[in-house]
């Protein structure tokens, strides 16, 4: 009788991802410009038709500055240019909010996108204690933040639309993982990603994508369960 079985179908947009660690040498995403152009070409064959990097910057052991991520930017794109590949792309970052970061922002050393917007994220063990002030402040300077991946939070997990809800009264954006509804990260960020999803919470749907294991069960998902 599996002819009655209807695989389930998502509808979100996609042609602009915006938050991957794609650019090599800087943190714990690709480690080389070949493993970075190999999964940047891709992410175009799914449909991704710009790209905005956000390697971590995070205190004290990632702490990327603008240098570092914009040289990384400026290898790939020459990289693509070389092959013919010719696709928008951009870097901004993922601050993990802490304390440092609003010595950053008060000198206005952020890394933002074309938009200003700017990803934040937790600690996976607890949601920072500097956060509404990072928010704030942001806000005050002309910034949009948006948190990252919020389905992933453990301390989200008993009610992340309602945290999700909290979050964007105070000014965020919401950015989910689209490797969530695969059950890449547990069950609890799976269901949590599909509460956000009915819910219609989230702004955008993005990859995070780090590695080839990623890249090989974006594929599946996305050829088997998007419209």
């Amino acid at each position: 009788m599996n002819w009655f079985h209807k695989q389930r179908k998502y509808v979100f947009e996609w042609k602009h991802d915006r938050h991957s660690h794609l650019l090599p040498y800087l943190d714990d995403g690709v480690k080389t410009l070949d493993e970075s152009v190999a999964l940047m070409k891709r992410m175009i064959a799914l449909g991704v038709e710009r790209f905005t990097f956000t390697p971590h910057i995070a205190f004290p052991n990632m702490m990327n500055d603008k240098h570092s991520i914009y040289g990384a930017l400026l290898i790939v794109r020459k990289h693509l240019e070389k092959e013919g590949v010719s696709v928008p792309m951009e870097a901004a970052a993922e601050y993990r909010m802490g304390e440092f970061m609003l010595e950053l922002i008060e000198r206005d050393d952020i890394l933002a996108t074309a938009d200003k917007e700017v990803l934040v994220e937790h600690s996976f063990f607890a949601p920072s204690c500097y956060a509404d002030d990072i928010i704030c402040k942001l806000i005050e300077k002309g910034y949009q933040p948006v948190l990252a991946h919020p389905e992933r939070y453990p301390f989200y997990y008993d009610d992340v639309v309602k945290h999700c809800a909290e979050m964007k009264h105070k000014g965020c954006k919401i950015q989910v993982n689209i490797l969530s509804f695969t059950g890449y990260y547990g069950k609890e960020a799976q269901q949590g990603i599909a509460r956000l999803y009915k819910a219609g919470v989230a702004d955008y749907y993005a990859s995070d994508l780090h590695n080839e294991r990623q890249m090989e069960m974006l594929e599946h998902f996305i050829t088997r369960s998007v419209l």
